[in-house]
């Protein structure tokens, strides 16, 4: 009998270790879960609390970049000399857009035109070269960011065309320029005022599409086409054309 007491208290030593075991297992699961949200939580603080800094910061950007579109618009509207003064306060506030956001290719464009607006500006060679290399320079960033802006291509051209590097890369942003913005008339314009100076240096197809922009422009802005066309006296590309012949009668007669 005491053979069988002592077989017979095994199983009872058994499930106490078995239910002593479960409880040890569902404290310590309880304990993980606990963990585990506590963790997920604090993730979660961060993600809100950077994503909050980050909202605030590309808002701090886009206020600057509207005060300086403000500004740009402001003193460009007025068809006046450019003003070095005007251009720097503009210039301020892109850069400290840039602070908050410094991919944005709008606030880099805007600046790159602003460079070029104090190379015109400028008396003193130094200063306008290194102010044309920088506006090439953020003109390239942009279009990292934003490779189908026609403004940005043409820009990079003319760029490149102040700095007399006639290469592949201006030949490349002409063809991309029109390519991309074919009705827009300043797209035209400048394309064309950078086309007709390194007319000798396109190609067949470069050239063709030159001039298929010419017939293009005389649909909206004529007027303008044919003031760059005249101011590199090639009536030959535009007389032919009863719209331009209109305005250009006198030039076109001397042909």
């Amino acid at each position: 009998m005491s053979s069988e007491r002592s077989s017979g208290s095994v199983p009872g030593r058994v499930n106490n270790l078995e239910i002593t075991g479960g409880s040890a297992a569902r404290g310590t699961h309880r304990r993980t879960a606990t963990h585990w949200r506590r963790g997920g939580a604090v993730a979660l603080f961060v993600i809100l609390a950077l994503t909050a800094s980050q909202s605030a910061r590309l808002g701090a950007a886009r206020f600057l970049a509207s005060m300086a579109q403000f500004e740009f618009e402001r003193w460009t509207s007025a068809n006046s000399p450019v003003d070095i003064r005007e251009v720097n306060r503009v210039e301020k506030y892109l850069s400290d857009s840039l602070q908050y956001a410094p991919a944005n290719p709008w606030a880099l464009e805007k600046i790159g035109a602003l460079e070029l607006a104090r190379m015109r500006a400028s008396g003193i060679p130094r200063e306008a070269l290194a102010a044309t290399r920088d506006a090439r320079a953020r003109f390239r960033e942009a279009l990292l960011q934003r490779p189908t802006a026609p403004f940005l291509w043409a820009n990079l051209a003319l760029s490149k065309l102040y700095l007399d590097e006639i290469d592949d890369e201006l030949f490349a942003a002409l063809r991309h320029a029109g390519e991309l913005g074919p009705w827009e008339p300043t797209i035209q314009q400048m394309t064309l005022f950078v086309g007709l100076a390194v007319w000798p240096q396109l190609d067949s197809g470069l050239r063709q599409e030159l001039v298929r922009t010419i017939e293009r422009g005389a649909s909206g802005n004529a007027n303008k086409m044919y003031e760059i066309v005249k101011r590199y006296r090639r009536f030959d590309l535009i007389c032919d054309m009863s719209k331009y012949n209109y305005i250009g009668g006198k030039d076109c007669s001397k042909q």
